[in-house]
């Protein structure tokens, strides 16, 4: 998920929504900052922390993997988790599958400086099927992916599909709410049109069930990028990571399907 951090570095300017203040920075000037990727997830015996540090907007490249960092992660009611650094930027843990309902607590400390947020995985809806439908845009026709699934009642429940298509990673953050169909059978066309899919494309989904904050911070990636609708303007989405840090933290379950379009 490396284009989160394309979006951040890309522009500074401290804001999330038309209700909070926007203050303009200098890009050119701008301090370096430490962004954390964090994730636990349900269907994995390891888990994946990536740490790397914005540059100037005027460089060349605009992250810098961060090596020497130590970074554990402590699950309430349970144990102690220490990474290991995998290649530069990249930390993995030992044997550590993520529980739903858990609380999961990551500190990351490079150059002196602690870094923290927390999660909680949410508990796992079942996505039932993917199926294909075929829809008319001022006369063509193109096909697009369905979920289907049963969004428990009486639960605030928001979800992410990460969109793969031919192994090809076209949409990391496409996300949603129960907001208007709380407890209802769910069929969810995922509008893609970049490139359209045709006879023979394999499309993968993996269906993550996530928490609010997640939500909020994704949302925020999509209208930055225009995934979403127009794209708004410039801002950072709000990091669940405290002492400055960009990124987010994210427990969240995760189930992988996929569907041939005929």
């Amino acid at each position: 998920m490396k284009n989160i951090i394309y979006c951040l570095s890309a522009f500074i300017i401290l804001a999330f929504s038309a209700c909070e203040d926007v203050i303009d920075l200098n890009l050119d000037n701008a301090e370096p900052k430490i962004v954390i990727e964090a994730n636990v997830v349900n269907n994995q015996n390891f888990q994946i922390v990536k740490i790397s540090k914005t540059k100037k907007f005027t460089d060349s490249n605009i992250i810098e993997p961060l090596s020497g960092a130590t970074v554990i992660i402590k699950e309430d009611g349970g144990g102690t988790y220490n990474f290991t650094q995998l290649s530069p930027g990249v930390y993995k843990s030992g044997v550590f599958i993520g529980k739903p309902g858990i609380k999961y607590t990551v500190q990351v400390t490079i150059s002196g400086k602690t870094y923290s947020a927390t999660s909680i995985m949410p508990q796992v809806v079942v996505l039932d099927s993917l199926t294909v439908t075929e829809l008319s845009f001022f006369s063509r026709k193109n096909k697009f992916v369905q979920v289907n699934f049963k969004d428990p009642a009486n639960v605030k429940n928001q979800y992410n599909y990460v969109i793969t298509l031919n192994d090809t990673l076209i949409n990391p953050y496409y996300v949603d709410e129960d907001r208007f169909n709380d407890g209802k059978t769910v069929t969810n066309t995922l509008f893609t049109s970049n490139p359209d899919l045709k006879t023979g494309d394999i499309v993968k989904v993996d269906f993550q069930c996530i928490e609010y904050n997640t939500y909020r911070y994704f949302f925020a990636i999509t209208q930055i990028s225009g995934n979403g609708g127009p794209p708004t303007a410039p801002s950072n989405p709000l990091s669940n990571f405290d002492n400055g840090a960009l990124g987010y933290f994210s427990a969240h379950t995760t189930q992988l399907m996929s569907v041939k379009i005929p």
